[in-house]
């Protein structure tokens, strides 16, 4: 792929932290709702909750729901933040909880807490709540958890009644009460995507779907990706990070598989592809004046003559220490005509040496050291040394006494030796002059036929390439142990590592095993080996002579055809990675693009799943044929009524291109129809607010709050679980 520098790349900023945005207090309750019994409605998500009076059209508060609470050992308090607060302290942003289990509460504790937070917001002073409360609560939730919620409003707040509902049917009522009583409600939410059907003002909750995969899943799976992708990132990424690239920067493709093949064209690539630049400071470079510069500089050689100096003082007393010991060696070897063997033979000992030998070639070597250590404080060169003797090799033993018989020995493994460092060294001259023997014939070659010498340079060239890449694909296939290179190795180890012994006697007609008396024999030792080979490094330098001696002489061969060429860094997977910006290997990233993200195949990538969850290993169906195993449990004329009104609502619904390919979808599972489009796929008005806005639309009718709400006599009666149907809510079993 010809991949193309970028001229100009936008940067899209990350911030590090969510910010903090203050939630405003209200102090109009005691003028305008104390004695009026205005209902209360709240939006209790998992992810934010929404409150406010049902006469009003939005909701007063919107805050993420959380609570951290903990204890300032500096300070000696104990601290409680609520809501959006929570990020206005590093410590409450590390403690924070929330009372959801998924989509379900199961911490009353910091639900009273959350809770106290909104009246008390709301500007509520009152010892109990005076007004009915409606309160969304998730799809089937189990009685146990809604009694827990109930038994807290009726008990700790003394609520007058409570009226419970589903988020997206509220939403669906919100969008068109006229519409609400036939249609199909996709609720995209934080943890699950639901299908719930709703036929003649029924709410079929035996037939209703889930999905799980939602925001907060699509948010774990996006920062996995780029822990993935950027295994070193200086920065720890964050969910809170994560979710605001989902939300800035993800689509829904129309076509999934052909928008990944479209991401091999560069000029697509560029479209596609966000820089996300992680904040970073830069560091301070301070530039010196010629004067302080001059000053350093003085100061390192100051710094080098005191090195020489201390070098030349450690030779010299090294060289004093040569000489002392020189001169015991040889006052030792001296005093042997003075003493008796016995007490010359004790001395010899005391100092180290076993035989007069030793003592021999200890006063050679430290006398040649000290010659050495002279010649080169006085700037002599050293002669060059002259061959070796063995004067005792070709004399026989019997003249010789026991030491010179010892010495002879010690002077043919010094000849032996000596001659085979000569003999490797005329090899390796006769092996230069045969390569500069080559040499000069290939130039000659290459002067009389260019264009012969050029076909023979590119077919050796592109065998040697073909066998690298045969290698390196026969390394990649045994990795897997399925494969048939794998197999094949395992049973020549199985062969090599055969117990059953070989036949003393050769039967007739059998043949003689001749294993090893052919070179290609020996390569079962290779094929077994995962190892690399030194033949890898030679057959790379062969390769890189070839292409410099046609990079030089074939003016159409060029640096893009070398096999470097196909690097990483020029692949599509370095421009997955670091873009389509310049770069050089020598010096690498610059300091500022260590701390960007490149965002492209991940922008489609996240948001997909919705459509095939296997994408993550969901063992689950995605939204069209989940829509479609809904649809088979109505008949045709149920059928007709659903798909005329599919609704699109929750956070995740917001992603671009989501309703655009679902509509395309779901024509794929209908009956054809030629005259006109026979359903219809629709966003909500406001896909986060709408549920609140539907239940203070029903908050609003007094007549129906009548019927379907819970008063506190009938929660002492029946009990919290306790729920009267309707069609916007669970139903009551």
């Amino acid at each position: 792929m010809d991949m193309e520098v970028d001229e100009e790349v936008v940067l899209y900023p990350m911030q590090t932290e969510k910010a903090f945005t203050p939630t405003p207090d209200y102090s109009d309750y005691k003028e305008s709702f104390a004695s009026t019994g205005t209902p209360l409605v709240i939006d209790n998500g998992s992810w934010q909750c929404r409150a406010g009076w049902a006469i009003e059209d939005r909701p007063r508060l919107v805050f993420d729901n959380q609570m951290a609470k903990f204890r300032d050992r500096k300070a000696n308090t104990s601290n409680t933040y609520i809501g959006n607060d929570v990020y206005a302290d590093v410590l409450a942003r590390s403690n924070a909880r929330s009372a959801f289990d998924g989509p379900v509460m199961c911490n009353p504790e910091i639900m009273e807490a959350v809770l106290d937070y909104i009246f008390i917001k709301m500007g509520i002073d009152a010892d109990r709540i005076a007004h009915p409360l409606v309160m969304t609560e998730p799809v089937c939730v189990p009685h146990y958890n809604r009694n827990l919620m109930s038994e807290l409003l009726f008990e700790s707040y003394q609520v007058p009644s409570v009226t419970y509902g589903i988020d997206a049917l509220f939403s669906l009522y919100a969008n068109g009460p006229e519409q609400s009583t036939d249609g199909i409600v996709m609720s995209a939410g934080h943890y699950y995507t639901h299908m719930i059907p709703v036929s003649q003002g029924k709410v079929h909750l035996e037939h209703a779907k889930r999905i799980s995969y939602g925001g907060e899943p699509a948010s774990e799976y996006m920062l996995k990706l780029m822990q993935m992708k950027y295994p070193t990132f200086p920065m720890k990424m964050t969910t809170t990070q994560s979710e605001s690239l989902l939300i800035n920067h993800c689509y829904v493709a129309k076509d999934y598989l052909g928008e990944l093949a479209s991401y091999e064209d560069p000029e697509v690539f560029k479209t596609k592809d966000r820089v996300i630049q992680f904040p970073f400071v830069a560091p301070v470079i301070e530039e010196k004046s010629e004067e302080e510069q001059a000053r350093l500089a003085a100061k390192r050689k100051e710094q080098g003559r005191r090195l020489q100096e201390q070098a030349a003082k450690a030779r010299l007393e090294k060289l004093i220490q040569r000489e002392q010991e020189l001169e015991q060696y040889n006052g030792l070897k001296n005093s042997k005509a003075t003493l008796k063997k016995a007490e010359w033979t004790e001395q010899l000992k005391s100092m180290g040496f076993k035989e007069e030998t030793d003592l021999d070639a200890a006063i050679k070597t430290t006398d040649a050291a000290i010659r050495r250590a002279r010649n080169k404080e006085l700037g002599i060169e050293e002669e060059e040394k002259e061959p070796p003797t063995f004067p005792l090799v070709d004399v026989p033993d019997d003249e010789l006494s026991e030491l010179d018989r010892k010495e002879k020995k010690k002077q043919r493994l010094l000849k032996a030796s000596h001659d085979a460092r000569m003999r490797a060294k005329a090899a390796k001259a006769e092996e230069t002059a045969y390569q500069e023997a080559l040499a000069r014939q290939d130039a000659e070659r290459r002067e009389k036929e260019p264009q012969k010498w050029l076909e023979e340079m590119h077919a050796k060239r592109k065998e040697l390439v073909d066998k690298i890449k045969a290698k390196k694909q026969l390394r990649e296939q045994l990795s897997d142990r399925r494969s048939h290179a794998s197999q094949l190795r395992m049973k020549s180890i199985a062969a090599l590592a055969s117990d059953a012994p070989p036949p003393k006697r050769r039967r007739k007609g059998q043949d003689e095993d001749t294993f090893g008396q052919d070179d290609e024999d020996w390569m079962v030792y290779r094929e077994i080996s995962r190892e690399d080979d030194s033949e890898d490094e030679e057959e790379a330098n062969q390769l890189n002579e070839y292409e410099q001696q046609l990079l030089k002489y074939d003016p159409e061969f060029l640096h893009e055809h070398t096999m470097n060429a196909y690097t990483p860094k020029n692949s599509f997977l370095h421009y997955y990675t670091n873009g389509l910006g310049p770069y050089d290997p020598a010096v690498g990233l610059a300091l500022d693009q260590t701390y960007q993200l490149h965002l492209n195949v991940e922008r489609i990538r996240v948001p997909e799943v919705l459509f095939q969850p296997g994408i993550i290993g969901l063992d689950q169906t995605g939204l069209v044929e989940t829509m479609q195993d809904i649809l088979k449990r109505f008949d045709k004329q149920a059928r007709d009524r659903l798909v005329q009104n599919i609704l699109v609502t929750g956070g995740m619904a917001q992603v671009p291109g989501l309703i655009d390919r679902l509509d395309q979808s779901v024509r794929s599972i209908l009956p054809f129809s030629p005259d006109q489009k026979n359903y219809s796929v629709r966003k909500a008005q406001d896909c986060l607010l709408d549920g609140w806005r539907g239940a203070a639309m029903v908050a609003r009718d007094g007549e129906r709050m009548d019927k379907i709400s819970v008063t506190r006599q009938e929660y002492e009666e029946y009990g919290g679980a306790y729920i009267k149907e309707h069609g916007l809510g669970n139903a009551h079993s």
